[in-house]
Parts: C-alpha cells; structure tokens; sequence
C-alpha cells in the first residue's frame, strides 16, 4: 500500500484581499515560516512523512504552484490539474481517480495548502493517526482539532461513539520514527456523528463547552478503494463523470476532459460525501491552527511579532499613539497611522484598504462590488 499526500492548492483570493488575488491565491502570499508561500510550508512541512505528493489546484495556477515550490526539499511534486473550479468536492473525487488509476491500493491524505500551523510535529501525529484509521477500517477519516475558542467562521464535527484503540494499525507506506507512531495511536477518536457548518455564536460556544465538537479542519485521510466505493454509492453519475474525466486525459483527450469537467456542480466534500459515510472516523487532537480566513486572523497568527502596543506590521510602517493594530504595506510607500486603535490597513500597490479588525469578516463584500462595478484588473 503506497501513500499520497494530495495538498488542496485551491481558491481565487478573496478574503485576503487586497494582497490575494485570483492569480495569486492565499496559498501563494508569502505568508509562512521566513516569507515562504504558504503552499511551500505546506509541502515542506507533509514531506517528511515519505510518499509522493501532488498539488490539486486548478489549471491556471499549475506553473505558479511549481515557482513556488522550486528548490523545495519535498523534491518531485506532481500537479494534479482541476480544469474549472468545481469545489473540493469535484478536486478530490477527480484527483483520488487519478491516483487511483494507476495504484489502486493507495492510502491517501488530504491537506490544505494555505493554513498556518506552528506545531509542525503535533500536526504530522494527527495525519498519521488519521491514516491509520483510514487504512484499518477502509473507510474514511478526518482530524478534529479541540476548539478553543467559538469560531462561528469555521465547521464542527459531532463526536460519536469511540473507535476502540487497538483497532489502530501503523499505516504503511508512511515514513516516521517510533516517537510519532506511538503519539498517534495515542489519540482518541471516534465514529463522526454530524457536521455543523459555521455555528450562530450561542450554538458555537455550547459546542466549545460541551466536548463532543470539533473543529473540522479539511484535513482528511482514506484508502482510495474506500474513497471511491462510498462515492460511487452516494454520487454514481458524479463518480463515472470523474473517472470518464480521467480516461480523456490519459488518451490524452484534455479539451474533452475539461469540457465534461466543466459540467460539474460546485460541491464541497462534506457534504458530498463525508456527511453521508457511515464509515467516517474523526480524530481528537490539539495544535496550534488557523486556516487565516481573514486579515484579524493573519494578526492573532502573528501575534509573537506584535510591538509593546500590539501592532503587528510589514512593510514601511509609522505608528504612533496606535494600538492592536495590522500594517501590510507592499505598495512601496510609507504607511502611517497616529492615534488609532483596531484597524486593518492593507497597501498592495494598486488599492488601499482601511477597516476596523473586527469588520475582517466582510472582505468578500469588497470583492464582490468591484466585481459588479466591473473592476476585474483589481481581483
């Protein structure tokens, strides 16, 4: 059984906006450990496990995916192309196909390229255990991270009854040392009960408080066996569309395959797929995490870097009598704020975005009137 790593390089920037754009996503900022692109701290960060990795990320993004990961230690990294933007999903039913084809018995991980993790070893623990109850019960599996304060922003994973320990094998194909492996049989997991998507904030802390939710953090393991029989039996014109998708290709058919691919719904594969496996196992553990969903994220995750006034800035920056507040100055000039509390300042170059930290939420509204307005050469 040889293992996958597939890292979601996905999305069109739109939360981190001005700086993210739809050719240069989140998952290419330079936002990672030392101003590496997030995709890069990903890969690095999954390589040391072994096994071959690929990128899922749409065609367009193909040749920027590989600039940033030139010189990457993880060597070789494949791109598994997504012709249209069909959600994850579509990403991962066609990508899964893909590796499949040519090894059936893969074990398979799943991994989102644009989050920030600072607990690198606590992170490859629970990929490890994820993989292992992927590979010992032929189902699925995903991590759930103990919550630690009520996001609203982000999905829950009800708790069901408890997988029993020795039911846990190493998974093969894996590389790790004795450490790792016996920290990751040690995490408890259980059979997922139920998704809940981005909570009002009373259902959300009740779920911090109850200690039977999780944060869902798209970070999923599965046979590819497992994988393709649950989608064939929720999804069967979705899965033979994805496998007709993946023939094309290999005789080399591109312009059909995308054609097809195209005609797919938007799905994400929560609810796709995860949310009706009755084979869904989900794994408690506990790291420091963000998916850096908006601008007050990006702040809390750089929180070690904030001056004695809690101002945390790039760029040129002058702050005076300011408080709590973020600078990401890129547009070659000299940001000064005085006498301000709370805000978000953003300078790209060709926009300037001022808005208070706790509005970070509703970015996408920027976005969406200047798409209205027509202003494409600033998305």
């Amino acid at each position: 059984m040889a293992f996958h790593i597939l890292v979601l390089a996905g999305g069109f920037g739109t939360r981190l906006w001005p700086l993210s754009r739809e050719l240069m996503p989140k998952h290419l900022l330079p936002l990672g450990p030392d101003g590496q692109a997030l995709l890069r701290a990903t890969v690095d960060r999954v390589a040391p496990l072994g096994g071959a990795i690929h990128v899922v990320t749409v065609s367009a993004q193909v040749a920027a995916c590989a600039a940033a990961l030139e010189g990457s230690a993880a060597g070789d990294v494949s791109a598994i192309p997504e012709p249209r933007p069909r959600g994850t999903g579509p990403a991962l039913g066609l990508a899964v196909h893909q590796v499949a084809r040519d090894d059936p018995d893969a074990l398979i991980v799943s991994v989102h390229a644009d989050h920030h993790v600072t607990d690198t070893e606590a992170y490859r623990v629970a990929i490890l255990a994820a993989a292992g109850w992927a590979q010992s019960t032929g189902g699925l599996a995903t991590v759930g991270l103990i919550p630690t304060f009520p996001a609203t922003g982000l999905g829950y994973i009800e708790v069901g009854e408890a997988q029993q320990p020795d039911g846990w094998a190493p998974p093969a194909g894996v590389v790790a040392d004795a450490v790792l492996l016996t920290a990751a049989a040690a995490l408890p997991a259980a059979h997922a009960a139920a998704f809940v998507e981005k909570p009002p904030l009373d259902r959300a802390t009740a779920f911090v408080a109850d200690g039977s939710h999780l944060w869902n953090l798209g970070l999923f393991a599965w046979t590819a066996r497992g994988f393709l029989e649950e989608l064939a039996a929720v999804e069967p014109a979705l899965d033979a569309a994805l496998r007709y998708v993946v023939e094309e290709r290999a005789a080399g058919r591109e312009e059909r395959a995308a054609e097809v691919y195209a005609a797919l719904p938007s799905r994400a594969i929560e609810p796709l797929l995860l949310e009706r496996s009755s084979r869904l196992t989900v794994v408690r553990a506990a790291f420091a995490w963000s998916d850096l969903g908006s601008w007050s994220d990006l702040m809390a995750a750089r929180a070690g870097r904030a001056d004695a006034d809690g101002n945390v800035s790039d760029g040129q920056a002058v702050l005076i009598d300011t408080h709590d507040c973020l600078v990401e100055s890129h547009g070659g000039r000299t940001v000064v704020l005085m006498g301000v509390d709370g805000l978000v300042v953003v300078d790209s170059g060709d926009s300037v975005m001022v808005m208070p930290a706790t509005a970070s939420q509703d970015v996408r509204k920027v976005v969406e009137r200047l798409r209205a307005q027509g202003r494409d050469h600033l998305l």
